[in-house]
C-alpha cells in the first residue's frame, strides 16, 4: 500500500457556495469511507481517524459542512433547511463516481444527524451507515423550545453562541486545549440550523425503518452535548439483522478523541465492523 497523503479540492454548489474537502486515499481500496464532522468543528479533526481507515486499506473523504471549516458560508447557518443533506449528496456522489464504489457514512454527532437523515430520507445509495455519538435528540427546555420558535420566525440567520462547553467533549485534557486553540473551529449556531437539528432529528427517528443497509451505532454513555436517548431510539426502530449497537459507558462526546485506552476501545469495534461487512 503506498502511503497515504492528505490532498484538498472544493465544489461549488447549485446556490454558489463553495465547498472544502480532504481526502486521503489508497492504492486499490477494500472501500471508501466518507466522513461528516460535527458542529463548529471541520473535517481536518478527522485525520487520525482517517489514519486508522487507510491502515485498513479503506479511502477517506471528509468535507467542511457549509458555514464550517474551509467552506464557504456564514459560520453555523443555513440559507434552507435542507443545505447540508444536498452538499453531501454532492460531495458523496462525486467521491463515489471518483473511486467507482458506493461509499460508507461515517457521521460524528450533528454529522451523525445529517448522515442519519440522510441515510433515511434515500438521498444517495450507501453501502452501510456509522453513527457516532449523534445528535439525533437534543435537550430544550420548555423556554428554550419557545425561544426557538420565535428566532424561526423573526430572525433565523442571527448567530448566537452554541453552548458547546469543550469540557465535555473528552476526558484527555490535550484535545480539549487544541480544540479551543483551532483557529477552524468556532461558536456559532442560528436559529436555522437550531430548527434543522430537531426537524430531523425527529424525522430520522421516524423514518429510521427506512433503511435496510448496514448500520453501526458508536454511542458515548456519558455524553453532555446531546440526548444519547436518541440514538436508542432510532436504534430501535432500524429495521432488525443488520444493526449493531456500542455503548461507552465511560466516554464524552468525542469518542475518537478519548483518552487512549476508550479510544482504542472505539477504533477495534469500528475495524472489526467494517471487516466484516467489506467481506460481505
Amino acid at each position: 500500500m503506498s502511503n497515504p497523503r492528505e490532498q484538498t479540492g472544493t465544489l461549488l454548489c447549485a446556490d454558489g457556495t463553495r465547498l472544502f474537502y480532504r481526502e486521503w486515499l489508497v492504492d486499490a481500496p477494500r472501500a471508501i469511507v466518507h466522513i461528516v464532522h460535527g458542529l463548529g468543528e471541520h473535517s481536518g479533526r478527522y485525520a487520525h481517524v482517517a489514519a486508522r481507515l487507510n491502515a485498513l486499506r479503506i479511502g477517506v473523504r471528509a468535507h467542511d459542512q457549509r458555514g464550517h471549516g474551509r467552506s464557504e458560508g456564514a459560520r453555523g447557518a443555513l440559507r434552507h433547511s435542507d443545505d447540508f443533506l444536498e452538499d453531501l449528496r454532492l460531495v458523496l456522489e462525486d467521491f463515489a463516481h471518483q473511486q467507482g464504489a458506493t461509499p460508507f457514512l461515517l457521521g460524528h454527532s450533528l454529522g451523525g444527524l445529517v448522515a442519519a437523515r440522510f441515510a433515511t430520507g434515500g438521498y444517495a445509495g450507501l453501502r452501510g451507515l456509522i453513527l457516532s455519538s449523534p445528535a439525533l435528540a437534543i435537550s430544550l427546555s420548555g423556554g428554550q423550545r419557545l425561544q426557538l420558535a420565535i428566532g424561526s420566525r423573526l430572525l433565523p440567520s442571527l448567530a448566537a453562541n452554541n453552548g458547546i462547553n469543550a469540557d465535555n467533549l473528552s476526558h484527555d485534557p490535550t484535545v480539549v486545549a487544541a480544540y479551543r486553540a483551532d483557529p477552524l473551529n468556532h461558536a456559532r449556531v442560528t436559529p436555522r440550523l437550531v430548527q434543522f437539528m430537531v426537524s430531523a432529528g425527529e424525522r430520522a427517528r421516524h423514518d429510521a425503518e427506512n433503511f435496510h443497509g448496514a448500520t453501526l451505532m458508536l454511542v458515548a454513555g456519558s455524553d453532555r452535548l446531546v440526548d444519547a436517548s436518541g440514538s436508542r431510539e432510532f436504534f430501535e426502530r432500524l429495521p432488525g439483522g443488520n444493526r449493531t449497537m456500542r455503548w461507552y459507558d465511560d466516554a464524552y462526546h468525542e469518542i475518537f478523541n478519548e483518552t487512549a485506552e476508550r479510544r482504542a476501545r472505539v477504533f477495534d469495534d469500528l475495524s472489526i465492523w467494517l471487516d466484516a461487512h467489506i467481506a460481505k
